[in-house]
């Protein structure tokens, strides 16, 4: 079912593809599969992988690198790259190039492949993700099988990362022009091209067929990859059943009541799931937490440098740490403790965390607006608000113009590319 509901987003994309496909690729997208990719960009293909220690070059935390050595993992086995990709896949005239920042980490037992993971997002680095899922619980027995491969998706981390200042406007419309304007790499930051970057890394780590684990929007790149090279599909396990319309009003509202959903379960599990990481827990249950965001909202922590940490900016982290691996999210809920306790280097700590001043990250809103529908539908979204209901986390229960502010934004028709990919 995934790959069929990602062709409709390929097809799309085609639309779009400087060079015009062909029939034969409009109604087959694997006509420009494995093969067409390989012959177009043979220079690519011939690179050869130079492999060094991670580190914050690449997007590796050192904590993490330290933890996985103390776990008993050889740190020959714990290696990162860069890799050099095409600008842009649809267009093989085109020679310039982007880096694509890679972490390897070698199996415990006896590999039978590589495990190539994504977080999701969009717009998450996937180097820290996948070298922290080699320390989450019950994910030995996939390490004692696989060795793993992450990689921060083009244009996000450290994979030539797009800069994008707030162009003086606070109106997220007028953000993404500038950005793309500034940022010419913006234009070609959708799921089809970042599909085509893994299938890439499946050839350079010489896997026969890409196994893949895909959480959240990684759902969607594992099925628009599957879609595109069916004959290199190996072992697949993607976590969400999502459709081609990923990126629709209604889905974005569908996935913020998610996130409130699992932001009041990281609460209510502080004491219990996360007992072994965590010290003490800034919230236990959902009551709480919003007592703490509210009273950040109110009284916001300072930092050593006069920025604050706001109720907003915390829900903002906390929504990020959801996307780390279990290490990486008791980390953050020990600083967060901390910080509420006045422990002025774990408030500077979640300050630094945030974006620096006059900064701003649009990585995930542009990934999105690649897939960002023609027809936003907002008669159905306000049908669909109203049968669902509004978390608490959200704003709820009651239905506002505040609460349905950022599901009516088009700013992502300042993206030109939008809603053709």
């Amino acid at each position: 079912m995934f790959a069929a509901l990602a062709s409709a987003t390929l097809l799309l994309a085609g639309c779009a593809s400087p060079a015009t496909p062909g029939l034969e690729e409009l109604i087959d997208p694997a006509a420009r599969g494995a093969a067409w990719q390989a012959s177009n960009f043979s220079e690519l293909y011939k690179q050869k992988l130079e492999w060094a220690p991670c580190d914050d070059s690449f997007g590796a935390d050192p904590a993490t690198v330290a933890e996985l050595e103390r776990a008993g993992i050889d740190a020959d086995g714990i290696r990162c790259a860069m890799v050099a990709a095409p600008f842009d896949w649809d267009d093989p005239s085109n020679s310039e190039t982007i880096e694509l920042s890679v972490a390897h980490v070698s199996s415990t037992g006896s590999a039978r492949g590589t495990l190539l993971g994504n977080p999701g997002g969009p717009g998450e680095p996937g180097v820290e993700f996948m070298l922290g899922m080699a320390l989450s619980p019950g994910f030995e027995e996939v390490l004692d099988n696989y060795d793993l491969l992450g990689f921060d998706p083009r244009g996000i981390g450290r994979s030539t990362p797009i800069e994008c200042d707030d162009a003086g406007s606070e109106l997220r419309a007028v953000q993404i022009a500038e950005c793309v304007a500034a940022n010419s790499l913006a234009r070609t930051m959708g799921t089809v091209q970042v599909a085509r970057d893994m299938e890439l890394l499946r050839h350079l780590v010489d896997e026969e067929r890409l196994d893949y684990l895909g959480y959240s929007y990684g759902t969607m790149l594992g099925a628009t990859y599957a879609s595109i090279f069916p004959e290199r599909v190996g072992r697949m396990m993607l976590d969400s059943a999502e459709n081609a319309e990923w990126a629709s009003p209604i889905h974005q509202f569908d996935q913020q009541v998610a996130i409130s959903n699992a932001l009041a379960a990281l609460a209510d599990t502080c004491r219990t799931v996360y007992a072994d990481v965590v010290e003490v827990c800034p919230f236990t249950s959902e009551d709480s937490l919003i007592e703490v965001l509210d009273q950040l909202n109110r009284k916001p922590l300072v930092a050593s440098d006069a920025s604050v940490v706001t109720g907003d900016a915390l829900y903002g982290l906390l929504v990020g740490t959801l996307y780390q691996s279990h290490v990486g999210r008791g980390d953050m809920l020990d600083t967060i403790a901390l910080a509420l306790f006045g422990n002025q280097d774990a408030i500077d700590v979640l300050a630094e965390n945030l974006s620096t001043e006059g900064t701003v990250d649009l990585a995930m809103d542009i990934v999105t607006c690649h897939s960002f529908p023609l027809d936003p539908n907002v008669v159905g979204l306000l049908d669909h608000v109203r049968e669902t209901g509004v978390p608490r986390l959200m704003g709820g229960p009651e239905v506002t113009d505040d609460v349905l502010a950022p599901y009516v934004d088009m700013s992502c028709y300042a993206l030109p590319e939008s809603g053709l990919d």
